[in-house]
């Protein structure tokens, strides 16, 4: 088995991480790795093929490929060493990773670890939606994959369920692809993105907004036909539609933080970490969407930014240990 050592372990390869590596370099840190389980790293912008990210973080309005794009390039600029097709596979000591890639097992000791392995949306079988399971059911995340990346036909109607803001990124995904949005619907009061959302989209794409709302059923034998919604009052209707987009309600991608027997929040199911991003192990830190509640890509990127000064520090108190 191949054994290698670096400074710094980055496992996720999204806005999170790699602008936590970026940061790590500046700051002087030599040895940088992001492992990305994916062929391609960038995370979520890659394939969100619409306007809104950059803003707070590298000042221009950017597409989510140009920005994934602008990252990497920065990050390989910068030094730092990014394996694709790579997944950590094993973590038994603290500072010690093993991982799988295109070049077979190998292990690496760190002096930092790092999470920012992010969040995803909470897919139907995991909201105990009853019905039937027919096609035409989605995430966010899968339906961009589908529309940008695969260039799929994914419907021609379709319900959006959910009012966060990533809920008005499905919406842009679905007029790209051609798919009429007939109806957003959520259980809470009101949307949950940016003020002006909401009136803005609704002028542009025509759709009914239902809050307060659930589905209670989905209808279909081998793809949607409508879905059966219940509102405050208890009344029932029905809405036809070839397509479910089940958006929001997001779950931490902790995999590894309970590989690493971290301690995590019980509420949030995020690991628990202090206000330097240490979780309870010395040494292994935590940022990005792992850490909910969810923020946008450029809020992640900043907030990682912070997070490399606590790293760094970190790492510089571990060399001078070593050399003493």
């Amino acid at each position: 088995m191949k054994i290698t050592s670096v400074d710094v372990l980055i496992i996720g390869g999204g806005p999170a991480g790699l602008a936590a590596a970026i940061e790590l370099k500046k700051l002087g840190i030599k040895d940088v790795r992001i492992i990305e389980r994916e062929a391609q790293a960038g995370g979520v912008p890659r394939h969100s093929n619409h306007p809104g990210y950059g803003l707070r973080d590298l000042y221009r309005f950017m597409t989510g490929p140009n920005y994934a794009k602008a990252y990497v390039s920065q990050a390989l600029s910068a030094g730092v060493v990014i394996s694709t097709s790579t997944t950590a596979t094993q973590w038994g000591d603290d500072l010690v990773v093993e991982l799988s890639g295109p070049d077979g097992v190998e292990r690496v000791q760190a002096k930092a670890v790092v999470l920012a392995t992010g969040a995803r949306e909470r897919a139907r079988n995991a909201r105990m939606i009853p019905g039937a399971r027919p096609a035409g059911i989605y995430t966010t995340g899968s339906l961009q994959q589908a529309v940008f990346l695969s260039h799929l036909d994914v419907g021609t109607k379709a319900v959006i369920v959910g009012a966060e803001h990533v809920s008005f990124s499905a919406l842009m995904t679905l007029s790209h692809a051609h798919v009429k949005t007939i109806a957003m619907l959520t259980h809470q009061s009101g949307h949950q993105s940016v003020p002006g959302a909401l009136a803005l989209s609704k002028l542009i794409y025509r759709y009914r907004f239902l809050d307060k709302s659930e589905i209670v059923e989905i209808i279909g034998s081998s793809r949607v036909s409508a879905i059966k919604i219940r509102d405050v009052h208890g009344n029932l209707s029905t809405i036809e539609c070839d397509t479910i987009i089940f958006t929001g309600d997001w779950i931490p991608d902790n995999e590894m933080a309970r590989r690493g027997s971290l301690v995590i929040d019980p509420r949030t199911k995020s690991p628990m970490v202090n206000t330097s991003f240490v979780t309870s192990k010395p040494g292994v830190f935590a940022l990005g969407n792992i850490l909910l509640p969810i923020k946008s890509a450029d809020q992640c990127a900043v907030e990682s930014r912070r997070a490399a000064k606590a790293i760094a520090s970190h790492v510089v108190s571990v060399s001078v240990a070593s050399k003493g």
